[in-house]
């Protein structure tokens, strides 16, 4: 009886660990990366989401979206608009709530 007790204990906490404790799905990598490649990225798509994930980073340290799209283009080697339109790309997929502060 204790032994089906455990198992049963188990279980139950590992499905609530699951549902309760797995991250909600809000980033769409394969969206950002794809996006990123028609914008003239040429970087791997492990550099583009850290570099996506890096532009939310430096807008809340209230950063000017200005000097992240500019470390954007230096780290992306792409131009100014490319550079932008991944900032946004990186804002509607990552941090939405940054969306004011760049106009997206």
């Amino acid at each position: 009886m204790r032994m089906f007790t455990k198992r049963g204990s188990c279980v139950v906490i590992a499905a609530t660990l699951a549902v309760l404790g797995s991250p909600m799905a809000h980033a769409d990598d394969a969206n950002l990366v794809r996006n990123a490649r028609e914008l003239g990225f040429g970087v791997s798509a492990e550099n583009l989401i850290s570099i996506g994930h890096s532009a939310c980073y430096f807008l809340s340290r209230n950063r000017d979206p200005g000097e992240v799209a500019e470390r954007i283009m230096r780290y992306g080697n792409v131009e100014s608009d490319s550079a932008h339109r991944f900032l946004d790309l990186s804002v509607n997929e990552y941090c939405p709530q940054y969306a004011a502060l760049v106009g997206a």
